[in-house]
């Protein structure tokens, strides 16, 4: 005869009953999915890090006779070079950014005590930020002239006589600028000229007020020869220091036969003459 339960057996059997249930579907569809998607991510990510080792290898073994080049390593290093340069340009435009936010926010700031100590404060602002920005602009030439000295050696392109040296110049010829953004060294036409740093020849081109004009690049310096009569050398050439480049003529906006000789670093202009003596 089959016991019959109260109300508190029924509801303890029914409870029982639930659970097991629940609980049995719970652990059998949960904890196995979670399981599974994270073997496949891990083995997605082995699987890709496979494949491009093995693409590596393979480019490598493929190149071997090119990768050890001047001409590839010269590339890397060039490319290096352009990289920390848009890395130390971004993080020169964030600290401007910066600075000129903290300057709005002074600026917007509730008025003290009276006007005349806004304008007292307003400017000790312009006194502090003026001539930092000045002083920068100046000073930024002989950073780079420094910077020259210690990292790279320079030659005479040829042995001449200065004729016209770097910066602001007055003249009665009407094509000649007012400022010099290089040292015109005064030779007999066809005198030989030598590469005064080692480099890739970036540029060799008879057009502008330049004429025939050579430009060789090592890193992030440039040198320009400008004013050639002939030109020895090809784009894309790696060249040595002391390496015969051309010669010197009397193309472009010339008044005579002379080499236009400059040094740039990135886009800034050098006094040539503060690296070498002629």
């Amino acid at each position: 005869m089959e016991r019959i339960l109260n109300d508190d057996e029924k509801i303890r059997k029914a409870q029982e009953i639930y659970y097991r249930r629940n609980g049995q579907n719970l652990g059998l569809v949960k904890k196995p999915e979670t399981k599974e998607k994270g073997g496949l991510k891990n083995r997605f990510l082995l699987h890709l890090l496979i494949m491009f080792n093995l693409a590596v290898i393979v480019f490598a073994v493929q190149n071997k006779e090119y990768i050890f080049t001047a001409e590839f390593l010269s590339q890397i290093q060039e490319y290096n070079v352009n990289i920390g340069a848009k890395i130390t340009d971004f993080l020169k435009d964030s600290v401007k950014e910066e600075n000129v936010d903290n300057i709005e926010e002074k600026n917007t700031e509730p008025a003290s005590d009276s006007i005349a100590g806004e304008q007292e404060s307003q400017a000790t602002i312009n006194q502090e930020q003026v001539p930092q920005e000045i002083s920068s602009s100046i000073n930024e030439m002989q950073l780079d002239i420094n910077n020259l000295k210690a990292a790279y050696s320079f030659i005479n392109p040829i042995e001449a006589t200065v004729s016209s040296g770097f910066g602001a110049r007055e003249s009665e010829y009407q094509n000649v600028t007012g400022y010099h953004t290089g040292v015109d060294l005064a030779a007999r036409r066809g005198t030989g000229i030598k590469a005064s740093m080692e480099g890739i020849v970036t540029l060799v081109s008879n057009e502008g007020d330049y004429g025939k004009h050579i430009k060789i690049r090592c890193n992030n310096v440039t040198t320009l020869y400008a004013h050639c009569s002939e030109i020895f050398v090809k784009e894309g050439q790696i060249v040595a220091q002391g390496q015969e480049i051309g010669a010197v003529g009397s193309t472009g906006n010339s008044t005579g036969p002379h080499l236009h000789f400059e040094i740039r670093v990135d886009d800034r202009f050098v006094d040539p003459l503060q690296i070498l003596s002629f």
